[in-house]
């Protein structure tokens, strides 16, 4: 079984689109109108990193449909309209687990409610992992102003990491940290999660 797990960041961000209103900015961004300035797409089976960006968005879809898997973290609302907006279709993709998602939804069915900023990738891979991102997507449009391609593809890989590592916390543990330092359980298909218990890699 193929799991892949990705992340992108765009060229522009939601002020430059839109000024006056951020919020329209978002949606641009969610329909491609920023582009991509950086995709990666970790390969669980093979255990290599592919680099994409919008001129090679075509391919990089291709990849993440060939897959049985995609993972991702606030790629439902997110990455996902972003890249089809980019090469003008929906995917058809196998099976997708978006980790924000389910623990958005658990807490939610819990009641739990948080603070600004308790349910980001850095928040919860501390939480879980001791250890979070290395800088702050808001700066991604910048590095790729400036071509700083190299610290741009560094920081977009080192979040598909911390996915990858939460992903596999998620599946071998069952759960993950919540706020409050409890034990979130996030129940993923068990299809899935006996392909990585099997493999300890």
């Amino acid at each position: 079984m193929r799991i892949v797990v990705f992340d992108l960041e765009t060229r522009l961000d939601p002020r430059e689109i839109s000024p006056d209103d951020e919020s329209a900015g978002w949606d641009a961004l969610k329909r491609g109108e920023g582009g991509i300035s950086a995709l990666v797409i970790h390969d669980l089976t093979e255990g290599w990193p592919y680099f994409y960006d919008d001129h090679t968005a075509h391919v990089a879809a291709r990849h993440l449909e060939r897959a049985d898997v995609v993972v991702g973290f606030r790629s439902h609302a997110f990455d996902i309209p972003c890249l089809e907006g980019v090469v003008g279709r929906c995917l058809a993709l196998r099976e997708h687990v978006d980790l924000y998602r389910e623990v958005a939804r658990i807490n939610a069915e819990r009641g739990v409610v948080g603070q600004k900023g308790d349910f980001t990738l850095d928040a919860i891979c501390r939480r879980t992992l001791g250890r979070g991102k290395n800088d702050s997507g808001a700066h991604a449009p910048q590095l790729a102003r400036e071509g700083r391609w190299a610290q741009l593809f560094h920081y977009c890989l080192n979040d598909v990491r911390l996915t990858t590592d939460l992903f596999l916390h998620v599946c071998r543990k069952g759960g993950l940290v919540n706020v409050g330092r409890t034990f979130l359980p996030v129940p993923l298909p068990q299809w899935i999660t006996r392909e990585v218990v099997k493999d300890p890699s």
